[in-house]
């Protein structure tokens, strides 16, 4: 068994687990106007609103990123399990695993702004290992002082949910005792408008599965664990499977092949026919939603279900994480309040019907599955069960 910690969350929700939960099962939104990405237009996102932590002053300066600065947030909600996973099996045998697909772009892109405007490029200003996207990752070892495995994993919005995935397999390969893991991203100039392009971002709050669905709002935040081999909580990663079907560089597999025997195989590992509730991907788009309805209802079609992304936005790397995190705090809780899923109730009659959950619907969450479908066809499912 894979015991996991009390996860951490921060996002436009709230600056702790317990505050993004309650918010979360509230039904409300937490999205804002932006302008400052694009001189031309407006968008909605979910943003951090409240003060992040400071850099200690001895802090390289390529860890000093908005990314960085969300992880620390949330290093600061699991720091005591994080550190008495590195007094017990000492600083090469805890390692970190971190999804994202930013990590500190936004303080690259200054430089280039300015390239732009003047025609002077300083490159004193500019630290290509700032846009490593092992940056977070090697920015959590430097902080705990680890001299254990560290790597990142970079899939677009599987990024957070894989790298769960991957910890577990590190532990179970015997490479480590305990992982430091889950995802981070930040909002960016480059995501934004690179999103922006493709149109799929919706002037509008996002309404996934509605008929006047018409894309997303991206968001930022991060999601951590410690995931360990001792029974440090009665929650336990029971399940889980990736696997990445190429389809289509932006479209899903209309289908949903490769994402129906993700979850089927998520399901199978944890000995489960069911779970007591689905995170849905959930994203607001025509593709997504067409394809997700239609695993869902076939495999899950009478559990309750929403997604969390008409709330906070989509976080991008650090969405499934923030979900996974979502789906093992109710796992604690017994009886609960789920999460609603936020639409403007017009569902849509061509899509097969999932059981969405409506304002102040309860449950008592023995086990919870969260799922991630990202661009390039690659697709991730992971179970959470409560023990006792």
């Amino acid at each position: 068994m894979i015991y996991v910690s009390k996860p951490s969350i921060i996002s436009s929700a709230g600056m702790s687990a317990d505050e993004n939960l309650a918010n979360l099962q509230s039904g409300r939104r937490f999205l804002s106007v932006c302008d400052g990405f694009n001189q031309s237009k407006n968008f909605i996102v979910g943003m951090v609103k409240g003060e992040l932590p400071k850099f200690a002053s001895n802090t390289p300066e390529h860890f000093r990123t908005r990314t960085n600065a969300l992880v620390l947030n949330a290093l600061e909600q699991i720091d005591d399990a994080a550190l008495k996973a590195i007094k017990k099996y000492g600083k090469s045998r805890v390692a970190v695993v971190i999804g994202t697909t930013t990590s500190g772009v936004e303080e690259n892109y200054e430089t280039f702004k300015q390239y732009a405007k003047n025609g002077v490029f300083d490159k004193s200003k500019f630290g290509i290992s700032r846009s490593s996207l092992a940056n977070p990752a090697e920015f959590i070892s430097y902080h705990y002082g680890l001299n254990s495995p560290v790597f990142s994993v970079s899939t677009a919005c599987t990024s957070g949910v894989k790298a769960l995935i991957e910890a577990k397999r590190l532990i179970n390969s015997r490479l480590c005792d305990a992982v430091i893991c889950g995802g981070v991203d930040s909002l960016n100039t480059l995501t934004i408008n690179g999103f922006d392009s493709l149109g799929i971002l919706s002037q509008n709050p996002s309404v996934p599965f509605s008929k006047n669905r018409d894309g997303i709002n991206i968001g930022e935040g991060a999601g951590l664990f410690v995931l360990s081999r001792d029974e440090i909580s009665d929650v336990v990663v029971a399940g889980e499977h990736s696997n990445c079907d190429a389809f289509h560089v932006t479209q899903p597999d209309l289908e949903g092949r490769m994402q129906g025997v993700c979850i089927k195989k998520a399901l199978d590992m944890a000995g489960l026919g069911d779970v007591d509730y689905l995170n849905l991907h959930g994203t607001g788009t025509f593709a997504n939603d067409k394809m997700e309805a239609r695993i869902v209802n076939s495999l899950l079609k009478d559990t309750p279900a929403s997604s969390i992304k008409p709330a906070i936005g989509h976080t991008l790397g650090a969405a499934g994480a923030i979900e996974s995190a979502i789906c093992a705090l109710l796992c604690t809780k017994g009886e609960s309040v789920l999460p609603p899923h936020i639409y403007d109730g017009v569902y849509d009659d061509e899509l097969e019907r999932i059981d969405l959950i409506k304002q102040g619907q309860k449950a008592v969450v023995n086990s919870a599955m969260s799922i991630s479908f990202a661009f390039g066809g690659d697709n991730a499912a992971i179970v959470f069960r409560r023990l006792k």
